[in-house]
């Protein structure tokens, strides 16, 4: 066996954190501006899906680099 199960969960934790602190980021504009009205949830809605997208390009962009590299 390559990996123990403790070592795929050691690997895991950080990507599990990244998840909820990308999803919290969201929850937490949108928190902040809900007192704004309709429109600014909306709009804080819209940039942070675009935010995201980024966010998983980027991160897979780096992932295809740390592959082609190794």
């Amino acid at each position: 066996m390559l990996y123990q199960k403790q070592d795929l969960r050691r690997m895991l934790a950080p990507l599990v954190v990244e998840q909820v602190l990308a999803m919290l980021v969201g929850m937490v504009d949108t928190m902040m501006v809900s007192s704004a009205g309709e429109a600014a949830v909306s709009g804080v809605a819209l940039v942070d899906m675009v935010n995201y997208l980024i966010i998983t390009v980027m991160a897979a962009l780096t992932t295809g680099g740390a592959v082609v590299i190794s």
